[in-house]
């Protein structure tokens, strides 16, 4: 047999086999942080890198902002950005031209609730320029809305330039006037046309935003936002339109590390009343331009629903208990639920998914703590947040089989300890999280045997969850897990890692392996979002996807809808024996079983068994595999019509998609007529035969 040559398997339907519980699409969701560029920068439209001013006291790490700032003062030719810190001005703001002009920064005197105000004087008509650089999604609009948040006594030029040539292609002016405190205003930029003569300059071009003084004055500024016009209430349209398309069910935030030193209440009401803050978890600052308002609100634009992990760090049962009257409140019989109408939402959100805490099992998080001290801080909160929603679902924070018994057995009775609520009895848990993230992996290590240490490690996974279900039976109650974070965990570019392919096959391996738990996995979100793991990557105002996100968009879009008219929404899993070739591996962090075999399959079907829906994956990193499906006669033959299948693979484990190849990796559609020569020949049986290419996750679908 030729190297190159497919490998036998077969995958067959069992007869009778198909299960009363739906399959949940709550498998299919994702999950997002305020972390790097996962929120602002990337999934939210506004542009400018610092947009409050804020000094570089705030960022968390001083070393890491001075080295992003070298950095983009060669990539954005404007060499002062290195040094601006040191003169006194925010980091990303650099000012140039000017005699006799002074600038200096004030800031407020509570630093909580602070706020920072960059000030320029000059007492030149074009004395002084502020800049700051930017990328511009011109792949999608020419027109831009600039809104300063400002005081003053001058005119102001706001112009767009190239950043290398320096060649002006927007220009707005208007004048700031001496008033008793700041106030919007909003400038139009628009960038020219383009004409046979003179093209735009090609997408991803670095550009400057240039704040000019036209005559002698001063100009206070105290905010400045940057959005393109096209933006969806602040969101960027591409991710939007990726979120849509792909039918996402389910979105996890806000955190993450993040959510253990968040507090909501600082993300509500009017933008530029919101507290600038150093992230509690990451070497970034917190704007809290994005909070509980527009999160709830994206979930509403692209139809999906919320999962909301509230701070069980630093955070308290009462402020979680105010999150969910802010979120599920009447507007007139509670104080949370006014407050929310009076920010623009005067409808409930309806909430229905909570998770309390994130991780405080890991010496990494904000108020981490025992198993023990874990319980007690989950009775409280329950308690409390049930009092105010009893109609919520809880997720605990789960972790080994040993912690989740000590939680388990420790989360019974009314609260006690350090948190004194006047509560009943809490309910007992709904379900534990469980997050799949393993590190760890050397330098030295090979990158296939980390490739299939990977691949080998799914069916491990399943077989870990009945350990980490068991304290839950052995209480009596539902054995259910939340995924609610998962990827690839290496952080080596030379190993296989969130980008690549290998993050896609061992996704949807996971995912298959949740299908076939028939609900002992209730709900997967995959990290992340954006610009963080795998899922959609923006760099330079362009959003791509990465080889997971088409995991996410295949298996939740093909369980949306059905296109037979007569069909129910719902799918419903078929048992499977499947044969495979196998492989075996010794791995460095994770637990693996021997003899893992490389196809993986779940079959669905909608109740009246008008389609069926397979997702094949094959693992093995060289060879195709030939698979024989066999169905049962009472899935008769001649219901189908129509043959679809829908390929994801690359040319190797570590394929990728980049900002100059964003579709090396992405989904390939066929629709044929069911091939007439499906009979098989064993009795009460027909087949179908399809080829997967190595390295590939192909959904086949059998339509009238």
């Amino acid at each position: 047999m030729s190297a190159d040559e497919p490998l036998p398997a077969t995958v067959r339907v069992i007869p009778g086999s198909r299960r009363t519980r739906p399959v949940s699409r709550y498998l299919f969701g994702k999950f997002t942080e305020h972390l790097g560029q996962n929120v602002y920068g990337g999934a939210w439209a506004q542009i400018t890198r610092n947009p409050e001013f804020a000094p570089i006291e705030i960022w968390p790490d001083r070393g890491e902002i001075l080295r992003r700032l070298q950095a983009a003062a060669t990539e954005f030719f404007l060499p002062q950005l290195a040094g601006g810190p040191a003169q006194g001005l925010p980091p990303w703001w650099v000012v140039e031209r000017g005699p006799g002009m002074g600038a200096f920064i004030s800031h407020s005197p509570d630093i909580r609730r602070g706020h920072w105000t960059l000030t320029l004087t000059s007492p030149a008509a074009r004395g002084v320029q502020l800049v700051t650089p930017v990328y511009l999604p011109t792949h999608r609009t020419r027109q831009y809305t600039l809104r300063l948040l400002a005081r003053g006594n001058c005119g102001i030029e706001v112009s767009l330039r190239t950043a290398e040539e320096r060649v002006t292609l927007a220009t707005a002016s208007t004048a700031i006037t001496a008033t008793p405190a700041a106030a919007n205003v909003t400038v139009a930029l628009t960038l020219p046309e383009p004409q046979l003569s003179q093209q735009l300059p090609p997408p991803g071009t670095p550009y400057h935003l240039v704040l000019t003084l036209t005559s002698p004055g001063i100009l206070e500024l105290h905010q400045c936002l940057l959005f393109p016009a096209d933006h969806i209430d602040g969101w960027d349209p591409d991710v939007i339109r990726f979120l849509r398309e792909a039918r996402l069910p389910l979105l996890r935030f806000p955190g993450g590390n993040f959510a253990s030193g968040y507090h909501w209440e600082d993300g509500i009401g009017p933008v530029q009343s919101r507290p600038v803050l150093p992230n509690p978890a990451w070497p970034e600052v917190e704007w809290n331009h994005v909070g509980t308002d527009e999160w709830l609100h994206l979930c509403e634009l692209v139809g999906c629903e919320p999962l909301i992990c509230v701070n069980a760090g630093d955070g308290s049962p009462e402020e979680a208990a105010r999150w969910v009257e802010y979120c599920n409140g009447s507007a007139e019989t509670t104080a949370m639920g006014a407050l929310r109408a009076l920010n623009g939402h005067p409808e409930p959100y309806n909430v229905r998914l909570w998770e309390i805490g994130n991780e405080l099992y890991g010496h990494w998080q904000i108020g981490h703590t025992d198993a023990a001290g874990y319980a007690e801080r989950y009775r409280a909160f329950a308690a409390a947040m049930l009092a105010v929603d009893p109609t919520i679902h809880l997720i605990a924070n789960g972790d080994t089989e040993a912690w989740n018994r000590t939680v388990v057995q420790g989360t019974r009775g009314s609260p006690v300890g350090r948190y004194h609520i006047s509560r009943a009895a809490v309910p007992p848990i709904h379900t534990l999280s469980h997050h799949c993230l393993y590190a760890g992996f050397s330098d030295n290590a090979d990158p296939e045997r980390v490739y299939l240490e990977h691949m080998a490690f799914t069916p491990a996974y399943a077989r870990l969850w009945h350990e980490l279900v068991r304290p839950l039976e052995e209480a009596g109650l539902p054995p259910v897990l939340a995924i609610t974070e998962q990827q690839v965990f290496t952080h080596r570019r030379h190993l296989p890692n969130n980008a690549t392919l290998t993050e896609a096959l061992w996704t949807a391996s996971i995912i298959n392996e949740a299908i076939r738990s028939d609900g002992l996995v209730a709900l997967i979100t995959h990290s992340a979002l954006v610009n963080h793991g795998g899922g959609l990557r923006k760099e330079r105002e362009i959003v791509y996807a990465q080889p997971v996100w088409w995991v996410t968009h295949l298996y939740a879009r093909a369980t949306a809808t059905v296109s037979s008219a007569t069909a129910s929404s719902a799918f419903y899993r078929l048992e499977l024996a499947v044969d495979s070739p196998t492989f075996s591996v010794e791995p460095y962090v994770m637990a693996v079983v021997p003899d893992a075999p490389f196809l993986d399959a779940v079959a669905l079907t909608d109740s009246d068994e008008h389609e069926l829906l397979f997702f094949l994956v094959n693992r093995h990193p060289h060879r195709p595999l030939a698979v024989r499906i066999k169905l049962p006669v009472e899935l008769g033959r001649e219901r189908f019509r129509q043959l679809e299948t829908v390929t994801l693979t690359g040319a190797s484990f570590m394929a990728a998609n980049s900002w100059d190849d964003p579709d090396r990796v992405r989904p390939v559609a066929q629709k044929r007529p069911l091939p007439v020569g499906t009979e098989a020949a064993e009795a009460g049986e027909w087949e179908l035969s399809i080829t997967l290419p190595a390295l590939s996750l192909v959904q086949v679908r059998l339509t009238p």
